[in-house]
């Protein structure tokens, strides 16, 4: 397995490269003997290390798992996501092992994603239009997923949100996670 190590705004020393190193390989083999790659990064803002954690689990279906986390202490902050990323993998261990012995999930619809920036433009001392300005756009693929399979993507993938087609009803479903911790599923009529 190929492990990325990087920082931003801090130097990664080699004690913690291996720390992290071994940490993962174990931590990952435990639930994928052949997951592809695993990507670890930090950055340091104010006082805070923040941790995140990317694993590509390898087969073939292009689940990525990802975790973060937040700490005073770069290990700690390491510990903690690695420790969020090692309950989710152990909630969902038994569907990840069942989807490795089927197919592909099924293909979706192809839409584009676009990036909008939260601040006003403002030209001349005045603002520019009630359009949001888009920043970025990249083609993605809307997933034919059921919403048990909805809901683990979500889990794993450390989204808020995830915009999916039903798998049981072929209309177009939004699940997320509200303020309260329980999550809303809108199904399309």
């Amino acid at each position: 397995m190929q492990i990325s190590i990087s920082g931003q705004h801090i130097s990664i020393g080699n004690a913690l490269q291996e720390y992290v190193k071994n940490r993962i390989q174990e931590a990952v083999h435990k639930y994928f003997a052949h997951a592809i790659s695993t990507n670890v990064h930090f950055s340091k803002q104010h006082f805070q290390f923040t941790c995140d954690i990317a694993v590509n689990d390898g087969s073939g279906r292009h689940i990525i798992i990802k975790s973060d986390s937040a700490s005073t202490d770069i290990y700690s902050s390491f510990d903690i996501a690695l420790s969020k990323l090692q309950k989710q993998l152990r909630k969902y261990k038994s569907k990840l092992t069942e989807h490795h012995d089927r197919s592909k999930i099924s293909k979706g619809i192809e839409a584009t994603k676009y990036i909008i920036s939260p601040y006003e433009i403002e030209q001349d001392d005045e603002i520019i239009g009630d359009n949001p300005i888009i920043i970025a756009e990249k083609p993605t693929e809307i997933l034919l997923l059921t919403i048990n399979q909805a809901l683990m993507k979500m889990d794993l993938e450390n989204f808020p949100a995830l915009v999916f087609q039903n798998a049981d009803t072929s209309r177009i479903n939004v699940i997320y996670y509200r303020k309260d911790g329980n999550i809303s599923w809108i199904d399309s009529k």
